[in-house]
């Protein structure tokens, strides 16, 4: 017979009560939200329409691009424009929030559009906001235990919801194209992405209900409620990087909005399945771990050996990812020129870091496919996984803003050193206190994120042997977001995919 600690009452309590307290703030600002994106679905109805807000747009438009200040226009822009509009220009300042290369262009589109167009979109906002609040109520441990009927409940609504919600949306995009969408290509794309993994995931929800999977169950539900959040959070990134870049335009911000949005959506719907799941009794036996199928050891080895020698070719022989020619072929030429000014002069420091990234593949797969519990293997890993992130964190910093010279800025670079470096320092703290299962889950996540540097340029090439990037946007850097954003999202996919499987998963009697 086993016997597991528990922790004293009154401490998780404690620990209870600072869940509660943060994911309350959480859902304060997606009510927040929510008040604004019915706001706007209501303005946008067709009875609401009104010709001379034409001339509006343009007038605001042009006040913006001189940078007056938001209150000399209040009153003409709040008639004209939504309200979270008029918020993300009292923060951020006129020239980003109402300038050319932002958001008036897309409010301008939607003006025109034609009612029944202009119905669906309104559908999507409201139900948007909707869904949002719903979730609110799904994911909280306490009520999804103590209102069994009342979630339910609720989950039939979300589901009609989003079903109704993502078909608007694909109904709006159909109608809208690539030319019409805010941004044009690379947004676009992301957006098909979300509607349509959104509608997989949540028919796949279903299934697993049915066969009473509550682990995949919840974590594809989660994942909706994640894809959800990139309208809420997006939002609130323009503002908070508007108000650090305010000499921008918003079109620029965007390029680094576009790689940290979904990145930063998955994380958090990460920490909320973990607090789920947290919850949930540890089984009384132990979790069986299967072992892994011969064709998916040959298909990782592989990508193994094509990562370990795409790093190295890129930073050690090579001048990263300006000397690949499929990176030639689909990102600007400024861009590629002011990446490999982080290496020039510097042949030492570049392929160093080409050394530890190889490193920190090697010895994260050996872990991961064949001895997980190998000392020298996990010191391998922490150490060139922490010095390469650090590194590339470093290279993010100096690369600097997200012009559009440099299209996303160092962005790529620093959320990849960043993700890096913190998944290796978190999985050697559940190490040191003996949480192996955490450990290992973790692990996914950080030796993913150890093929960043790989993946950016299998990224591109994909890009390239596509060839579906129309010119006019290739030249502004939208085959380089596209690439950048794979590799990010990449690495927090299979994360979160392998989460809902993990051996700490398995080990709680979820319900």
């Amino acid at each position: 017979m086993t016997t597991q600690m528990i922790d004293p009452p009154r401490k998780q309590e404690r620990r209870l009560s600072k869940s509660l307290l943060l994911w309350g703030a959480f859902c304060l600002m997606l009510a927040f939200y929510s008040l604004l994106v019915w706001d706007a679905g209501y303005k946008l109805q067709p009875q609401n329409y009104d010709p001379e807000h034409a001339q509006l747009y343009d007038k605001i438009e042009a006040a913006g691009n001189q940078g007056v200040p938001y209150a000399q226009i209040a009153d003409e822009a709040l008639e004209a424009y939504p309200l979270w509009n008029n918020l993300t220009a009292m923060v951020t300042g006129t020239y980003f929030g109402f300038g050319s290369n932002g958001n008036t262009d897309p409010v301008r589109y939607y003006n025109s559009m034609e009612p029944v167009e202009k119905s669906a979109l309104s559908l999507h906002m409201i139900l948007g906001g909707a869904v949002l609040i719903l979730g609110m109520f799904q994911f909280t441990p306490s009520f999804r235990k103590k209102h069994r009927k009342a979630h339910r409940a609720i989950g039939g609504a979300y589901i009609l919801a989003t079903f109704a919600m993502c078909f608007a949306a694909i109904y709006h995009m159909v109608h809208t194209g690539i030319e019409n969408t805010y941004q044009g290509f690379a947004f676009h794309v992301q957006l098909w992405f979300l509607a349509l993994s959104t509608i997989i995931a949540q028919v796949l929800a279903i299934v697993f209900i049915k066969k009473r999977n509550f682990a995949l169950h919840l974590g594809l539900q989660v994942y909706t409620f994640a894809a959800f959040l990139n309208a809420p959070i997006q939002r609130y990134d323009w503002a908070v990087l508007g108000s650090f870049y305010p000499h921008l335009t918003q079109g620029e911000v965007n390029n680094l909005v576009n790689i940290l949005t979904f990145w930063q959506c998955l994380l958090i719907g990460y920490v909320l399945f973990a607090w789920n799941r947290s919850s949930a009794p540890v089984r009384s036996k132990p979790v069986e771990i299967a072992p892994q199928p011969m064709g998916l050891k040959i298909f990782l080895g592989l990508a193994t050996v094509a990562a370990v020698l795409t790093v190295l070719a890129s930073y050690v022989s090579g001048t990263g990812l300006s000397g690949w020619s499929v990176a030639q072929g689909v990102a600007p030429a400024s861009t590629l020129a002011a990446e490999a000014a982080l290496y020039a002069g510097k042949p030492m420091q570049t392929a160093v870091f080409g050394i530890l990234s190889a490193a920190a593949i090697g010895s994260g797969m050996w872990l991961m496919m064949r001895d997980d519990t190998s000392r020298l293997a996990r010191n391998i890993f922490y150490v060139s996984a922490i010095l390469g992130g650090l590194q590339q964190i470093l290279w993010g910093l100096q690369l600097g803003d997200p012009v559009m010279a440099v299209t996303s800025g160092g962005g790529f670079y620093i959320v990849s050193g960043l993700s890096l470096t913190g998944f290796a320092v978190l999985a050697l703290f559940f190490q040191s206190r003996g949480r192996e299962n955490l450990w290992h889950e973790i692990m996914v996540f950080a030796v993913n994120f150890a093929f960043a540097p790989a993946l950016i340029v299998w990224g591109h090439g994909l890009w390239y042997l596509l060839d579906v990037i129309p010119t006019f946007y290739l030249e502004r850097g939208h085959g380089y977001v596209l690439g950048a954003g794979a590799a990010i999202l990449t690495p927090t996919f299979n994360g979160f995919i392998g989460m809902m499987t993990s051996r700490e998963t398995q080990s709680r009697a979820l319900w």
